[in-house]
């Protein structure tokens, strides 16, 4: 097998996820005689973590792994934002390929269906096409300046904001907020499944709860940063407070424990503004400490 790491590879990486070794050592050879690099996983849990881990461009799961079902991890796998559905998934079976075997791998999220013996040319034939897709999707997104979920900035989208909202500051001689709101569940499962619908509901409240002039961005999968100028501290408290109260109306009682970091720059002070930003940042990882409760169950700490 070859060696992985969690730095991308030059050549594309595939994850094979099949506890027959027979099988599993026949794709492999396919692969890695294309310059493939190839990861192996024997089990639903380590193709859950690997994928996870070293976000492979392609992903080959059967569908009778021996802890959890091929389709079912694909479905999760969906669910998950740093997988998505930009990830070619192909789910396999050495039983027949039966219409119903098939409808199931397709609902799951896969972008096919393949039966065992491989026919090898077949095989590669779809998957460098998948591989392109992938890599013109990725293409796409890397010049993109918006969230595809929620219609927010994204990180780029939000650099490229931050330099004109500051650049006006110091025109005006005014200071600069940063808010960063993180959502932390009690449990991971649950959110993972929900993190795009969480996200959205986020994204609304946030919405709601600023001014026209304030920018607002998706770091993460539950990680939101807002840059608002000329905002004190105060304000920016109440900004926060009325985001958690707009976003517990939309939840009731499933709302998620949330936490912000506060952090204000002056614009003459001649600083990178991409400092508000990582000192907001650091703020809110600092919160996690706090133990001194503010309204509606969130936590606060500035910087």
């Amino acid at each position: 097998m070859s060696s992985a790491s969690n730095s991308h590879p030059a050549v594309p990486r595939i994850l094979i996820a099949n506890d027959q070794e027979w099988t599993a050592r026949s794709l492999e050879s396919i692969l890695a005689a294309q310059g493939y690099e190839v990861v192996r996983a024997f089990t639903g849990r380590q193709a859950w973590d690997r994928a996870l881990d070293l976000h492979p461009d392609l992903i080959i799961l059967d569908t009778q792994l021996p802890d959890i079902s091929g389709p079912e991890i694909c479905q999760k796998l969906r669910a998950h934002p740093a997988i998505g559905w930009s990830v070619p998934v192909i789910l396999t079976t050495a039983g027949t390929n039966g219409r119903t075997a098939m409808a199931e791998a397709i609902e799951a999220g896969a972008w096919d269906f393949a039966t065992q013996p491989f026919d090898g040319p077949m095989l590669l034939a779809r998957i460098r096409t998948y591989l392109q897709s992938k890599a013109a999707f990725d293409a796409a997104r890397s010049v993109a300046t918006l969230d595809d979920a929620t219609g927010l900035y994204n990180q780029r989208g939000l650099a490229l904001k931050l330099s004109e909202l500051w650049a006006d500051a110091r025109r005006r001689r005014e200071a600069v907020t940063c808010l960063v709101v993180s959502a932390h569940p009690p449990g991971v499962l649950p959110v993972v499944e929900a993190a795009e619908e969480t996200a959205v509901l986020m994204a609304r409240a946030l919405r709601s709860a600023v001014r026209g002039s304030d920018a607002i961005a998706r770091l993460s999968a539950l990680h939101f940063a807002i840059m608002a100028p000329s905002l004190d501290r105060d304000a920016a408290l109440r900004v926060f407070d009325r985001f958690q109260r707009r976003l517990a109306a939309t939840e009731g009682d499933a709302a998620i424990p949330l936490r912000v970091g506060i952090a204000m720059l002056n614009a003459d002070e001649g600083s990178d503004p991409e400092q508000l930003l990582q000192r907001a940042t650091n703020a809110v990882e600092w919160s996690v400490a706090l133990e001194v409760p503010v309204p509606a169950g969130g936590q606060i700490a500035t910087a």
